[in-house]
């Protein structure tokens, strides 16, 4: 079987849908019964696309951003246009007996070329607001039209199953579910090596953590009004890119007098990020909303214990391993912090639990269940 994968994803950040794509492909090309290409919206290629510098990746992302946002969703779309005309020319050639699209939305191929679409959730239509507009304007102008076109869909949960079954009117077997995983990347680190990333990062000895872009979905601002309601100073370190948005928890937390106690690192490598979910009294997750929500696997798989929301995927993915709260109700939150900072034996039997939990999922499994929808696609 040869496939035909869009590759855009793999240019961007490692985050999100570039490490699903780079972990699920990794395992996809072991097997020998299947050829992928790899199309960066320009030209096709026989290797995996290295991801961007993260530096000037992010330069480049905040000057778009500085756009009005209609001229940003014009030239998005003027851009896809291009794409989509592209990826037809290169279909018509028969080389390729399947598609694969993981952007926002499917592609208008037009072909007997069977496309799989993995869709990661349905934030762009049920929490609009968490987006930037001109994201949710793109959304609006391609997402219904193209869905048509997808022959298969994947998702990364049965919560996301069910819920575009129902939203979107479609059939249980037009749609699967295929969890993700940890990096194998990601496992317990040293004494010694958390103490030299914390030193390099001038970080606290003990702190709790949020990975993550810092933008509305990530619930920031119940993590701040919990912590305010705290007495102590409990360190806080926010990891991940700065994302779109206005910061309002950043004027809370200068409102509760605990912003000295916040430490930003920005986007950092995978091998400093290990160190700091290994390090972590606790990883703070109160997203309102997510399609699976990796980073709580990423922890477990460090051994850091997880207080996570009870909302849409998350039990599904963490089970018993992790502490819930309401993604609504800060003193919810603020309690679970409270036992997990002063109860060492919970955050220990929380830790092994995790461990346990991560290792039930794996990309190697993954990419098997999703050779099986090739398949089935390629065959029907």
């Amino acid at each position: 079987m040869k496939i035909l994968l869009d590759a855009i994803p793999l240019t961007g950040l490692l985050t999100g849908i570039s490490r699903y794509l780079r972990n699920l492909y990794v395992h996809i090309l072991d097997n020998a019964d299947v050829q992928v290409d790899f199309f960066d919206g320009k030209r096709v290629y026989q290797a995996m696309p290295d991801q961007a510098e993260p530096e000037a990746w992010i330069r480049s992302t905040d000057k778009i951003w500085k756009l009005p946002d209609v001229a940003v969703v014009g030239l998005r779309s003027v851009h896809w246009l291009l794409f989509e005309r592209r990826l037809r020319k290169i279909l018509k050639t028969g080389k390729y007996d399947l598609y694969h699209e993981t952007a926002f939305t499917p592609s208008a191929i037009k072909q007997r070329v069977p496309q799989v679409f993995t869709l990661h959730d349905l934030s762009l239509m049920h929490y609009r607001s968490y987006h930037p507009k001109e994201r949710v304007w793109f959304s609006d102008l391609f997402f219904h039209r193209r869905i048509p076109e997808a022959t298969q869909i994947i998702v990364p949960s049965q919560f996301i199953k069910e819920e575009v079954c129902t939203t979107l009117s479609l059939p249980e077997n037009r749609v699967t579910a295929i969890p993700e995983a940890p990096d194998p990347f990601f496992s317990p680190r040293s004494q010694g090596e958390m103490k030299e990333t914390k030193a390099r990062l001038s970080l606290p000895d003990t702190y709790l953590l949020f990975v993550g872009t810092l933008e509305p979905r990530k619930n920031l601002d119940l993590i701040i009004e919990a912590l305010g309601r705290i007495q102590g100073d409990i360190p806080l370190v926010l990891t991940g890119w700065k994302g779109w948005g206005d910061k309002p928890w950043m004027e809370r937390a200068r409102e509760y007098r605990i912003d000295t106690n916040i430490y930003l690192t920005g986007y950092i490598d995978e091998q400093s990020l290990a160190c700091l979910y290994s390090g972590a009294q606790a990883l703070l997750y109160p997203s309102k909303y997510e399609g699976f929500g990796l980073p709580v696997l990423e922890a477990m798989a460090c051994g850091c214990p997880v207080i996570s929301s009870n909302a849409a995927s998350l039990p599904e993915v963490a089970e018993d391993a992790a502490l819930y709260v309401d993604p609504h109700d800060p003193d919810s939150l603020a309690e679970a912090i409270t036992r997990f900072v002063y109860d060492g034996e919970l955050r220990q039997t929380m830790r092994v639990k995790g461990l346990d939990q991560a290792a039930r999922f794996s990309w190697q499994d993954a990419a098997k269940w999703t050779i099986e929808v090739f398949d089935k696609v390629g065959k029907s």
